[in-house]
């Protein structure tokens, strides 16, 4: 079996980050010789790595942004010629960048993956350039579905293959009944713009006095902005006498068993990949809400009324009538969880590395 090695920025605590490091413990456990290459500064490592699994770093002392990447440049090509016909898989636009280029004339394989909204992200034009060009000259594209996989021109879309979000179901505790569960609405995520937790707030504070006992807890690293926007939600909350009900609660290193007793997930992002912690919810018979985001990472998931309810993006009237929904229909409730729960299998890390193997 070739050598595979997983380029990143940086190995800190995102939804993309969890996707790789869980395909890559997958992929040693396996017996495939796996490495990850971290080119980014942040020293964080949220997510544990398997025994075995050499971590390398490229890093640039260079002032001048020109130079630096530059010397980047430089340091891949140098660190490619040391693992010569290894499979290289990225993930970020500019990593992707760095892999494609750095490997002509060499015998590396490279695979690029999209992970967000191509239509939205990267945000910078130029950025958009980068990741267009990695994916126009690299072996293989992967794609979380097939809305994100048409984004891209033809001569793309031919080498590009749609493999979803894994579950490890084995970290996942067993679901909770749901009679056992809390009055706790959850949602969970980064405290950034894309989450639209205001538009969640404000559709909770539609329906709130209808459910006296229930509170909707958001979880997610507070300090995008420095905290800016955290401030602004809190202020929202603290302005519409909302304390008592609604609370921010930062990062958790234990979200699992926060998220197994809670009576509901709602997902409420303007645009989204395919969201782990949704999976993940759902595998633990969480009933879910979601924002039928551009991509179809939801609604690739969720089947309307099924296994899950998809609402509107940015509408919060919906979003509350969803709530408002579920909260008074146990039953409904009840179908929708025995629903959800099996992405479990449909999803399993096994069955999405099965895929990514192929690909090698």
């Amino acid at each position: 079996m070739k050598e595979v090695i997983i380029a990143t920025g940086t190995l800190g605590g995102g939804g993309a980050e969890r996707v790789f490091l869980n395909i890559a413990n997958e992929m040693a456990e396996r017996g495939i010789c796996v490495r990850v290459l971290v080119t980014g500064s942040r020293p964080a490592q949220s997510y544990p790595l398997a025994e075995g699994i050499a971590v390398d770093k490229i890093a640039s002392k260079k002032k001048n942004k020109a130079l630096k990447i530059f010397d980047k440049y430089l340091q891949f090509r140098e660190y490619f010629k040391h693992h010569e016909n290894s499979t290289v898989i990225s993930f970020f636009p500019d990593v992707s960048a760095y892999c494609v280029l750095a490997s002509v004339g060499l015998h590396n394989r490279n695979i690029v993956s999209e992970r967000n909204d191509p239509n939205i992200i990267p945000r910078k034009k130029f950025m958009k350039k980068i990741r267009n060009t990695a994916f126009r000259y690299a072996d293989c594209c992967v794609f979380q579905t097939s809305d994100a996989k048409n984004y891209f021109p033809k001569s793309v879309q031919e080498k590009g293959i749609i493999i979803a979000n894994p579950i490890s179901s084995e970290k996942l505790p067993d679901p909770c009944d749901l009679g056992d569960r809390e009055k706790l609405v959850l949602a969970v995520g980064r405290i950034v713009p894309q989450k639209n937790f205001l538009m969640l707030i404000k559709a909770w504070e539609l329906i709130e006095n209808k459910f006296p006992e229930y509170v909707l807890h958001i979880y997610g690293d507070k300090t995008y902005r420095d905290g800016v926007f955290a401030e602004e939600l809190q202020l929202y909350i603290d302005n519409h006498k909302l304390r008592e009900r609604v609370s921010l609660k930062g990062f958790s290193n234990n979200i699992y068993a926060v998220m197994n007793r809670a009576a509901l997930y709602v997902s409420s992002s303007d645009f989204e990949g395919m969201s782990n912690t949704m999976l993940e919810a759902m595998a633990m018979g969480v009933p879910t809400i979601a924002t039928d985001c551009p991509i179809g990472g939801a609604k690739a998931v969720i089947k309307d009324g099924k296994n899950g309810i998809l609402v509107p993006v940015g509408d919060e009237k919906h979003m509350a009538a969803a709530i408002e929904k579920l909260l008074s229909n146990p039953e409904e409730c009840k179908e929708l969880s025995t629903e959800a729960k099996k992405v479990r299998v449909n999803m399993s890390i096994q069955k999405v590395c099965d895929d990514w193997i192929k690909l090698l």
